[in-house]
């Protein structure tokens, strides 16, 4: 929980939570007549009508994604496999000392200029069954040396293992006795968020591979294939509030 003060004395923003033991100013300029809180929202509102931010669920709730898009190609990547797009992207979190990053999966559909049809792809749907990460990281800005590499390997995602179909997916959750319960239909995009902690390194990166079944896990109808997760950047800069 963070909260966030305006001093009206000097017109700093400043963000405090139990973590960080102090406030801290917000990275935005300071401006005359105090508007700085005014600015901040209107830079949320600016940020989101051009596309760089984005509007979503996190843990069910809708809220404003400080996710880079797929817009910012800065700080966010964007790999499609077989019709299966993936699209990643992290923030720093000083308070709990990690990096934060997201993962949004979905078939892509006719719209989409990139679209194969189930013909093509060959599969009407598909359903993660594991993942395989690679993270890299440097103790220095200038990526100097080689990097300190940890591979990661796990069955679904944070015990989540989403069936996609054309405009939405069903997901599938390791419940209390370590079976798969099934859940709704949702529209959409699959999402999903977790922590890497490599916050004593100043930059890096992850990239890797999810592991897909075509069908189903419970009606397989081919071999697992990999999809591509292209490296998206883990960096200390200034957090995104």
């Amino acid at each position: 929980m963070k909260v966030f003060s305006l001093d009206l004395r000097d017109g700093h923003v400043r963000v405090e939570c139990e973590q960080l033991g102090e406030a801290r100013l917000l990275a935005i300029e300071k401006c005359e007549e105090n508007a700085s809180l005014l600015n901040w929202f209107e830079e949320h509102a600016n940020r989101l009508q051009k596309g760089f931010l984005s509007v979503g669920k996190i843990l069910g709730h809708d809220s404003i994604l400080r996710y880079p898009t797929v817009l910012d190609t800065e700080n966010c990547s964007r790999a499609v496999t077989r019709g299966v797009e993936v699209v990643a992207s992290s923030i720093f979190v000083p308070e709990a000392g990690l990096h934060a990053y997201s993962i949004r999966i979905r078939l892509l559909t006719p719209d989409d200029d990139e679209y194969m049809t189930p013909q093509e792809r060959g599969f009407e749907t598909c359903q993660l069954v594991s993942r395989h990460w690679k993270i890299s990281s440097w103790n220095n800005p200038q990526h100097n040396g080689p990097p300190n590499v940890e591979n990661v390997r796990g069955e679904g995602v944070i015990g989540m293992y989403p069936l996609l179909i054309e405009g939405g997916y069903k997901n599938y959750e390791t419940g209390d006795y370590g079976q798969l319960e099934e859940g709704a239909d949702t529209a959409g995009r699959f999402s999903y968020q977790s922590c890497s902690q490599v916050a004593q390194s100043p930059c890096g990166f992850i990239e890797g591979f999810l592991h897909f079944r075509p069908g189903s896990m419970s009606d397989p109808r081919g071999d697992l294939f990999d999809v591509r997760v292209d490296p998206f950047p883990l960096k200390m800069g200034t957090p995104m509030y």
